[in-house]
């Protein structure tokens, strides 16, 4: 199995790390192309904004879009969990839970829960409370996963899915993989991250945008927050079930209750 490490980007109002700021600088910069040059600026030139987050990403618009009326993905806001899926009538768009699927594993004062990619495939967010409030998130197109404390400004928070997708700086996309923010996983275990349409979640209190991969608001109020990781692990079934026999694992829908965007 595969350990992954909690992040330490506890939240901050705009308060990103010194280096991020700088690549943000260097970016905003770089983006103004051959512009510049070296000349040196005028005391007639405007001043340089600096460019936010979701500027620099794929589209840089993504701030004005509205989140889609119904794109078909449900986050899970009411998990329920069992031993197994033994003996449960299990939907056919769900794989069944074989020992070669892929879940995502928590652990929380000796307890022990794993959370099924199958699931997780259709539905991208889990809101949980486990050890506090917790969220687990992956984006199949982008196969990475994260998972956070889901208190922001000391409120606990729902995330949706906004149906929107938006595409990180690959430079600040390598930084959080390297810092263990964000891991790379299929239906199967692990697999590499790809940097491309990325999951966008909003939470339903202030409807801020949340880029996944980045753990990160990138609009709206809450702008510039960043969700503190959480510990986690990635593994197949039977790897999971032989190390914590007496694991919990979230059940799909119906079982579970989901919501639309709203």
């Amino acid at each position: 199995m595969n350990r992954r490490p909690g992040g330490s980007g506890e939240y901050r109002k705009g308060g990103s790390t010194g280096r991020r700021t700088l690549l943000r600088r260097i970016a905003g910069v770089a983006g103004l192309g051959g512009v510049a040059g070296c000349v040196a600026p005028t005391t007639n030139d405007p001043p340089v904004r600096e460019r936010s987050v979701a500027e620099l990403g794929l589209p840089p618009d993504v701030c004005e879009e509205d989140v889609s009326g119904d794109p078909g993905i449900y986050a899970v806001v009411d998990p329920a969990f069992e031993g197994d899926w033994s003996g449960l009538a299990i939907p056919d768009r769900y794989d069944a839970l074989t020992d070669d699927v892929g879940v995502v594993g928590l652990e929380r004062d000796g307890r022990a829960r794993a959370y099924p990619l199958p699931v997780l495939w259709h539905h991208e967010i889990v809101n949980d409370d486990f050890g506090g409030p917790t969220m687990v998130t992956y984006c199949p197109l982008c196969r990475s996963g994260v998972v956070a404390d889901r208190r922001v400004a000391g409120r606990t928070r729902d995330f949706l899915v906004s149906g929107l997708l938006w595409t990180p700086p690959r430079l600040q996309t390598r930084i959080r993989e390297d810092d263990g923010t964000v891991f790379g996983a299929d239906r199967s275990g692990e697999a590499e991250v790809r940097n491309q349409g990325n999951l966008v979640t909003y939470d339903r209190d202030t409807r801020s945008y949340w880029s996944q991969l980045l753990a990160e608001a990138i609009c709206g109020p809450l702008q510039g927050a960043e969700l503190r990781i959480r510990p986690s692990t990635v593994a197949t079934w039977g790897e999971w079930r032989a190390d914590h026999p007496d694991t919990e694992v979230l059940l799909p829908p119906p079982h579970s209750g989901t919501v639309a965007p709203r």
